[in-house]
């Protein structure tokens, strides 16, 4: 009974332990008419996101460049949730086409850094729009958008939301 209680227990912490980490995001794409949504990475186009729209996601499992899409679904402003069709495989998103503000609303010095918890590369005050490339626990890899910096910065300074701050 032991064993099996042991064993048990021992299931639900590798379960709890081996989720993926979810990440709050939103498009924003510059290029082009549409943001592609596809079913795999660099796989077939089965949804377009006008660019002048902003689609908010849930995302999670980054596989080089790609994440993705949470719940099969996004949302866009003072709109019900648009639900995808047309995958078996999931839906996927390049991080390229992808922004994540930063909290720092009081002008906070925020850095980004050579790993988690590793050597600062970028410091800034200013509130900074980011593109995700990674996660892994409670760090995200990003760029700016500009593409000149590259770290990784606590998820707890990132708002997935471009409407309104993650207060």
């Amino acid at each position: 009974m032991k064993k099996t209680l042991l064993a048990i227990m021992m299931l639900l912490c590798i379960s709890t332990y081996a989720k993926a980490q979810v990440l709050d995001v939103y498009t924003y794409d510059s290029n082009g008419t549409y943001t592609n949504i596809r079913n795999a990475p660099k796989g077939s186009i089965v949804d377009k996101i006008p660019t002048e729209s902003t689609a908010m996601f849930d995302v999670e499992t980054p596989r080089n460049g790609w994440w993705k899409i949470v719940d099969n679904s996004y949302s866009l402003p003072d709109q019900d949730a648009v639900n995808l069709k047309g995958s078996k495989t999931g839906y996927w998103i390049h991080y390229s086409v992808l922004g994540i503000g930063t909290r720092n609303y009081g002008g906070q010095k925020l850095s980004l850094r050579s790993k988690p918890s590793g050597k600062v590369v970028y410091s800034f005050t200013e509130e900074i729009m980011l593109r995700p490339v990674d996660i892994k626990g409670n760090w995200v890899k990003v760029k700016t958008i500009d593409g000149k910096h590259t770290g990784w910065i606590e998820s707890e300074w990132l708002c997935g939301n471009p409407l309104t701050n993650c207060n």
